[in-house]
């Protein structure tokens, strides 16, 4: 009877380090393999708020270009001549641009979930006053600043979400 005693501590003796080596590969093979998918799921977040963040840019400088574009249309003295014709074509170009900017902001803000519609709003209201601006030549472009404005905190806050 103590031989076979002996024969199991020997047994346990010998097994228990192979047993903890196993488990512990197979634990670092799921570690591992955690920490591979995060690092894949975070390299697709970092991807989305770069694109989003360079597209809200864009929109940004587009806006500022119309807006200093029909500041300067409503100011001459005869809109209608050669330099107010070429303000008015690029204005209207512009608008364009900013149009598909802004389409691709709703597309790209699809990973902010709870601030989403507050950017795609702020965005929306900028391009329908610059448009009335566009159209009517009279308008507030300080009603347009403080609408890019809450577009801004909008996209920070976004892009902050994306991150998270």
């Amino acid at each position: 009877m103590q031989f076979w005693i002996e024969i199991g501590k020997l047994v346990a003796g010998i097994a228990t380090p192979i047993v903890v080596a196993v488990i512990g590969v197979m634990l670092l093979r799921r570690v591992e393999g955690i920490k591979a998918f995060i690092v894949k799921q975070s390299d697709f977040q970092q991807k989305w708020a770069e694109e989003f963040f360079a597209c809200g840019q864009e929109f940004m400088q587009a806006l500022e270009r119309e807006l200093a574009l029909l500041t300067a249309l409503t100011g001459l003295t005869g809109p209608n001549g050669k330099f107010g014709t070429e303000l008015q074509h690029e204005a209207s170009q512009l608008h364009i641009t900013l149009s598909e900017l802004g389409l691709r902001i709703r597309r790209s803000v699809v990973f902010a979930p709870y601030t989403a519609e507050i950017v795609t709003q702020a965005a929306n209201d900028c391009l329908s006053l610059t448009a009335q601006l566009l159209a009517s030549k009279k308008g507030n472009v300080d009603v347009i600043i403080n609408k890019m404005n809450q577009f801004n905190a909008a996209s920070r806050k976004a892009h902050a979400e994306m991150l998270d």
